[in-house]
C-alpha cells in the first residue's frame, strides 16, 4: 500500500492567534488550558458511557505528554494537585470531592472545594506563599 501524502492535513483546522493581542498572561493560559484538558476528560468519559467506547487507552499516551509538560513547568506537587483536578476531583455520578490541606503552622485541616481552573489557579498561588512562607 502505498501512502499519498499530497492530502495529509487537508482537513486541519489550526486556529491562529492574533498578533495584534497582548500577550496572554500565565494564569489566563493556565486556566484556558485547564479546562480544555478538563473538557478532553470529561468528554472521553461520556463516550464510553454512552457509547461503550473506550477511548482512554488509545489517549493515554497523549495525557502522559501533557503531564510532562506541566511537570516541566510547574514541578511535582503542583503536577499532582493539576492530576487530582483533572482525573480524580470528579466522581461518577458528577459530585466534587474537597481536598482536605492542613499547614505546619497550624493545627487545623480546612477541607477545600476547587469548582473550576480559576479557583486551582487561586488555590496554587495561596499554597506557594504559605510554602515561601515556611
Amino acid at each position: 500500500m502505498k501512502l499519498n501524502l499530497n492530502n495529509f492535513g487537508k482537513n486541519l483546522k489550526l486556529n491562529k492567534r492574533d498578533k495584534k493581542l497582548k500577550e496572554i498572561s500565565e494564569d489566563k493560559m493556565f486556566i484556558e488550558t485547564i479546562g480544555i484538558l478538563e473538557t478532553c476528560w470529561n468528554k472521553s468519559n461520556k463516550m464510553y458511557e454512552l457509547f461503550g467506547v473506550n477511548i482512554l487507552e488509545y489517549e493515554e499516551s497523549y495525557y502522559q505528554v501533557i503531564e510532562n509538560f506541566i511537570f516541566l513547568k510547574y514541578g511535582n506537587w503542583k503536577t499532582e494537585l493539576i492530576m487530582w483536578y483533572i482525573f480524580g476531583r470528579v466522581d461518577n455520578e458528577g459530585k466534587i470531592h474537597p481536598l482536605t490541606v492542613s499547614f505546619k503552622d497550624e493545627d487545623t485541616e480546612e477541607e477545600v472545594l476547587i469548582k473550576n481552573a480559576s479557583e486551582l489557579w487561586q488555590f496554587m498561588i495561596r499554597l506557594e506563599k504559605n510554602k515561601n512562607k515556611e
